[in-house]
């Protein structure tokens, strides 16, 4: 079995601000720093899960912002982790293909969202007949190779639309978003703890949870403004293609700052651009 795990940050049971990569303080680094390592621990949780429940193969993908958040030099040896400049490979969500299950660890709510941990990114099918946020967006991308998402951890609103889209997923809220910037959230061991058993819970029974399967074909939109402030905007222009899977990475290959199939260096220098967020 091979279990391809899918991270974010802003889902983290203990994060509650974007992160800025622009503020060179001394305080701001000790905090970004302090937020991969609790994200590191939620994923070694998963990673270890996975084994337990039988994987021979988890791959993890570090997705957030510069793709170099997780010390993966505390994961368990048994994985393999995807880590560097995000976008710059074949996909979104390389070597997803022939995965057997779908994990999501640190998932946000779609842009929009009220009372809701740092939401941001409103994908819109077909002008809002189905409206997606990153997490589930991945596990639609998922279901287009009849890959089922079987776990997902965030906050409670992320958790709810999960629950909404996939009913038989589980779905773990390791905080509970009382504003933009503030959550109730469970300790960091406690959610490690939780999310270990969610995820062998869910690899257990993953032939019961079916793939996310959005028919097509679809036309997609990305909503979305500077600094995530509603009200947002339309980003780029609708792509129509056959499926969710195919429009994403066509809209994605038209944004400025993707530079998917890198052949040749470009001058890139970690971390990149000093983006706000």
């Amino acid at each position: 079995m091979k279990v391809y795990i899918q991270t974010d940050i802003e889902g983290v049971a203990g994060f509650c601000f974007f992160e800025d990569r622009a503020n060179g303080s001394s305080e701001n680094i000790e905090h970004r720093m302090r937020m991969r390592r609790l994200l590191t621990h939620e994923v070694d949780a998963a990673v270890k899960a996975s084994f337990a429940a039988g994987a021979d193969e988890v791959l993890v993908n570090d997705s957030h912002g510069s793709g170099y958040n997780i010390l993966f030099e505390e994961l368990d040896p048994r994985c393999r982790i995807i880590h560097g400049r995000n976008c710059s490979g074949p996909h979104w969500l390389p070597l997803l293909e022939g995965s057997d299950a779908l994990v999501l660890i640190g998932m946000h709510a779609m842009g929009g969202t009220p009372v809701s941990i740092t939401p941001h990114s409103l994908w819109k099918i077909d002008g809002g007949r189905i409206c997606l946020g990153e997490g589930t967006m991945a596990a639609a991308i998922a279901g287009d190779l009849g890959i089922p998402t079987v776990f997902v951890s965030g906050d409670d609103k992320v958790t709810a639309e999960f629950r909404e889209k996939i009913p038989a997923v589980e779905a773990l809220a390791v905080k509970q978003a009382l504003s933009p910037y503030q959550a109730c959230s469970l300790i960091p061991s406690k959610a490690c703890e939780l999310i270990g058993q969610g995820v062998r819970r869910a690899l257990e029974r993953r032939g019961e949870i079916a793939p996310y399967v959005i028919p097509g074909p679809v036309t997609l939109s990305l909503f979305d403004s500077d600094g995530h402030v509603p009200p947002l905007r339309e980003i780029m222009p609708p792509v129509t293609a056959g499926t969710v899977g195919e429009a994403f990475l066509e809209y994605e290959k038209k944004m400025p700052w993707t530079t998917f199939d890198l052949r040749d260096p470009d001058g890139f220098v970690y971390p990149g651009p000093a983006a706000g967020r």
